[in-house]
């Protein structure tokens, strides 16, 4: 009662406190809030980019709440015009400009709807770059939505509506102070990138039968004919199997100044290029290493450290699932991944290449019914017995392999897609864009059902590594991972006694490169000629 108490007390203050911030901001900024250069063409204000043109349907230059109040579930609606004045079709992207949001992650949501000039008389809604206005400290531009096209000659209406959300369970303290500031920009945009553009660019065929069963490890060059289908988060993914002689990658320059080394996963259905770390030198004198040898991945047993992020401090005991999941604290594996990409891709410049794309630790908590585990709790914190989704694809019971696993590229859990910016698809948790490889990618690439070695296919290593994959807590967390046999099995992740046989692994990292960018990129994709940046 007392708490229900306090957070109607809150949520009253921040009433009060934004009806004083807004109006002392709509008065202030009332004649200076978009975007320059600014021309006034029959008193419209005219923002423009090439051939187009974008106007304000209220004339107005400022997002203004009327009522001078901002109240939990109100709606602010700007509607924006941009005409296509050339003589062929182009895209626009619009962009928050000298944006300042210090509200809370999710407290304003935004949507964009449009509709055309000539047949519009229902409103669209089209894809954004996120479902939540971003967060800025200081002045910044960020982009609110790209692949706008606006056929020659055509004019579409852009209808923007930012709500500012009542969040259950959360304490809105914060927003009594927050401030809420932006400009727009409109720019020339581009053709939104498919996953076929990136093959095409690369020059890489697609098979066209896949896959139905992966039990067999694959020996030879099964995507020799083209790449295999299957459908991820963003749309179709297309992988290479067996001993892909065709997937190399030779990408930026570590902290020593060696040639990093890459080896091809998949492409994403977003069109992004996913690859695993190799190695580092020539390829002349190229040895496939890791970036770090004999980690563990946690400190202490507790359900919550089969996760790449948990709730609570380490050492901390988890008291439900949710705490378990939440993502507050790094790994122990996540704090060495971080570290290298700061010192070895952002501090060597080629941050710029790499993609905010999902990496998928699945927390999910499928239970007995699924698993075959007949001691699994679903519960998925503390000490309380728990399978994870992955051990239901490819294990029945423990350890008992499926004749024939059922990999996926979904992420079953939004929560446990980690990315840094894009809240759409995934969680926003991550520091920067890098994680490791599933499972479910050592299967479909060829590892054949569990426990079964395979020396020859592009994944194995030659030594255990570490997967994002969480298979179970059975006393120990125990994550997915490549044997040096190139079997999948899985690893202890915590080491507490010389009974436990494998218990530290080696960490091969997981980039995805910007399809945009993949234009950028020579070579045909064999050891001597690999794909390379020009």
């Amino acid at each position: 009662m007392e708490k229900n108490r306090k957070k109607e007390l809150n949520k009253k203050a921040i009433f009060v406190g934004l009806v004083i911030f807004i109006t002392a901001v709509m008065i202030g900024i009332s004649y200076a809030f978009f975007y320059i250069p600014v021309e006034k063409e029959e008193e419209k204000i005219v923002l423009k980019s090439g051939d187009l043109v974008l106007t304000f349907r209220d004339n107005d230059e400022t997002v203004e709440n009327t009522d001078k109040t901002w109240n939990f579930g109100d709606t602010i609606v700007k509607e924006l015009v941009i005409e296509n004045t050339g003589t062929r079709a182009a895209y626009a992207k619009i962009s928050w400009d000298d944006l300042i949001n210090t509200y809370l992650a999710e407290s304003l949501t935004y949507i964009l709807e449009e509709k055309s000039d000539d047949t519009g008389v229902h409103w669209r809604q089209v894809e954004t770059a996120n479902i939540n206005v971003p967060r800025s400290e200081s002045s910044s531009t960020q982009l609110l939505a790209d692949h706008l096209l606006i056929p020659a000659g055509h004019t579409y209406i852009y209808r923007l509506k930012i709500t500012f959300e009542n969040l259950e369970d959360i304490d809105q303290t914060e927003d009594i102070n927050a401030k809420f500031i932006t400009k727009f920009t409109i720019d020339q945009g581009a053709k939104k990138w498919t996953v076929e553009d990136s093959l095409a660019i690369l020059k890489i065929k697609k098979n066209p039968n896949n896959l139905t069963n992966f039990a067999t490890p694959a020996t030879t060059d099964e995507t020799a004919n083209g790449l295999f289908s299957m459908e991820d988060d963003y749309g179709t993914s297309y992988y290479y199997r067996g001993t892909a002689p065709n997937n190399y990658v030779r990408f930026g320059k570590n902290a020593s100044g060696q040639d990093m080394w890459w080896r091809i996963i998949r492409f994403n259905g977003n069109g992004t290029m996913r690859m695993q770390y190799d190695g580092a030198g020539t390829s002349s004198n190229y040895t496939r290493n890791f970036i770090f040898t004999g980690l563990k991945w946690s400190n202490t047993n507790d359900a919550k450290y089969t996760g790449w992020m948990f709730g609570g401090k380490t050492g901390d005991k988890s008291t439900s699932r949710e705490e378990a999941q939440r993502n507050e604290t790094d790994s122990l594996i996540k704090t060495k991944i971080d570290e290298w990409y700061k010192t070895n891709i952002v501090d060597t410049g080629y941050s710029g290449y790499v993609a905010d794309t999902i990496f998928c630790n699945d927390r999910s908590t499928p239970g007995s019914n699924v698993t075959g585990w007949v001691e699994d709790t679903k519960l998925g914190y503390g000490v309380n017995p728990t399978a994870y989704g992955s051990f239901s694809r490819f294990l029945n019971g423990i350890i008992i392999p499926k004749l024939n696993p059922i990999p996926s590229f979904h992420c079953l859990q939004q929560n446990d897609a980690f990315t840094v910016n894009d809240f759409d698809k995934g969680n926003g948790s991550l520091k920067y864009p890098i994680g490791l490889i599933t499972a479910d990618e050592i299967v479909t690439a060829g590892s054949g059902k569990y426990g079964t070695g395979n020396t020859v296919y592009y994944l194995n290593k030659g030594k255990a590594y570490y997967t994002m994959s969480p298979l179970n807590f059975n006393n120990y967390p125990n994550i997915f991972a490549s044997y040096a046999d190139g079997s999948l099995g899985y690893l202890v992740g915590t080491v507490t006694g010389s009974m436990l046989p494998f218990q530290a692994g080696a960490i091969a990292p997981v980039i995805n490169i910007k399809a945009e960018t993949l234009n950028q990129f020579r070579g045909t994709g064999t050891i001597d000629n690999p794909y390379f940046l020009e």
